[in-house]
């Protein structure tokens, strides 16, 4: 039995605005599909505008960079599906898709896709709403300055038993602390050896500075465990910021590459009526 009933395509975001009977409808027009172990599903480039459920197995979604190898953007598994923009868009394919194993997926044609639209003005409407919430998440997400500084991200909440940590742990760390420790170890081994016998208070083998060292360094060592573990805090939200710079720089790209094609369009229909007006008035008759 197919799992890709008319209610499990509502967990789809493009199909989640529609009536339970116009995903019926449209679960009626997808057709199934089984493919090999290893065969490739999707070519990037490919033009073909298909949108893809898998129904069973696995898929590998992957892509060729600048030097020629092989990255693996994702897996994907029963219930998942891909391909939905590129059906919408009709543009190519940006990553393939290959079968990892014995692979069953129900696939909807961009000009069925379209029929049922035009048969079911609703269901449209419901796909503009999706679409518009998608812009508004896109527009949000460009409109984010995210360009900031993780140490001051980090600085609004912190402790000030944490502050105390890095001081301490910072301090821990320097030829000052260094210098101070040797010089506690000499004096304290001076006074308990040459010196006069009233002040040995700690006689060799100095089991009390041996426990003041001890427990000296248990201490410093949990005070440096606190630091490390807000640098980490620090580096996640660094990684974070970087992952949202990223995010809205490939926005920003996708933005001025659809605006060029644009531009590009515009120019070729601007050439293609100057061309059209140029002949007209060659073929117009020449006055006496």
């Amino acid at each position: 039995m197919s799992i890709v009933t008319p209610q499990r395509l509502a967990g789809i975001p493009l199909f989640s605005q529609m009536g339970d009977e116009e995903r019926a409808e449209l679960r009626s027009i997808m057709t199934e599909r089984v493919s090999q172990p290893g065969e490739v599903v999707m070519n990037a480039s490919d033009s073909r505008a298909v949108f893809f459920i898998i129904e069973k197995g696995e898929v590998e979604i992957w892509l060729t960079d600048s030097d020629g190898n092989k990255v693996v953007l994702d897996n994907l598994g029963p219930g998942e599906f891909f391909g939905e923009l590129s059906m919408l868009a009709e543009e190519d394919r940006s990553a393939s898709v290959t079968a990892d194993g014995q692979l069953v997926t129900v696939e909807l044609d961009r000009a069925e896709f379209f029929d049922f639209l035009r048969r079911r003005p609703d269901a449209a409407i419901n796909v503009l709403l999706e679409l518009g919430q998608r812009l508004k998440r896109a527009d949000s997400i460009l409109r984010t300055r995210v360009s900031r500084n993780p140490n001051e991200e980090q600085e609004e909440h912190i402790s000030v038993g944490q502050r105390i940590a890095d001081l301490i742990a910072d301090f821990s760390g320097s030829i000052a602390f260094l210098l101070v420790n040797l010089a506690v170890f000499v004096v304290w081994i001076v006074v308990n050896t040459v010196g006069a016998g009233l002040l040995h208070f700690d006689p060799y083998p100095f089991q009390f500075l041996t426990m003041a060292v001890s427990l000296e360094a248990i201490f410093l060592s949990i005070f440096v465990l606190i630091s490390q573990n807000r640098q980490a805090a620090k580096d996640r939200i660094k990684a974070d910021l970087d992952y949202q710079v990223d995010v809205k720089a490939e926005m920003e790209m996708g933005g001025m590459a659809a605006q060029i094609r644009e531009i590009q369009r515009k120019i070729h229909d601007m050439h293609g009526d100057i061309l059209e007006i140029k002949e007209q008035k060659e073929q117009q008759p020449s006055q006496p």
